[in-house]
């Protein structure tokens, strides 16, 4: 995939988080976007944010953490069928995983799910539903996104980034989140999941 910049993320979670998404819409008319998307989730590290969406595998990798901040690197986005050399050479490493012994030279979606991912206890897979509220805010970008996932939990969700730290630790501040806890999709999943304690 072509290069794509670093960008710092903030993200916090509550039940509701109306009074924030209202701070951030004084600053910017949102975009609507729903989506089925699946997680896979290593068990070995939380550095790793794998999804599937629109038939694509999408991974994201934390490179660094700065003042409170996540930094994070897209590195793979790719179409199923998946290619035997994208699974062995890509995905499992990204995961931190040994990858299997693959039958196949190409897996569509639901043969990777089953065939490849199912067969793995250190991979937990996770669906859900977004309805997500995006939000441009010139040097930074915002979202407000309600979750759903398919064992019927549900929350909220706020997450601002940008490739400028300062400029996001600005934003921070001014919609009120300092002090707040950042926590990344994958950590927020395995909490919700049971793999890992809750604060």
């Amino acid at each position: 995939m072509a290069d794509i910049e670093s960008r710092y993320e903030f993200r916090v979670w509550g039940e509701s988080l109306a009074e924030l998404r209202e701070k951030i819409g004084r600053r910017a008319t949102p975009v609507k976007a729903t989506s089925r998307e699946t997680y896979l989730i290593s068990r070995t590290t939380d550095r790793c944010n794998a999804k599937i969406r629109a038939e694509l595998i999408d991974i994201k990798m934390l490179r660094a953490e700065y003042r409170g901040l996540e930094q994070w690197k897209p590195v793979l986005k790719a179409p199923f069928p998946l290619d035997q050399a994208i699974i062995a050479g890509q995905i499992f490493p990204n995961l931190d995983i040994a990858p299997p012994q693959l039958s196949k030279a190409r897996y569509e979606i639901e043969e990777f799910l089953s065939e490849v991912i199912g067969s793995q206890p250190e991979i937990a897979i996770a669906k859900l539903s977004k309805t997500r509220h995006e939000f441009n805010l010139i040097t930074c970008q915002a979202e407000y996104t309600v979750v759903v996932f398919d064992n019927g939990v549900a929350s909220e969700t706020v997450a601002v980034e940008s490739v400028d730290a300062d400029e996001l630790l600005r934003l921070i501040h001014e919609i009120g989140l300092d002090g707040a806890e950042n926590v990344s999709y994958v950590r927020y999943i395995k909490r919700t999941l049971g793999l890992a304690s809750k604060p």
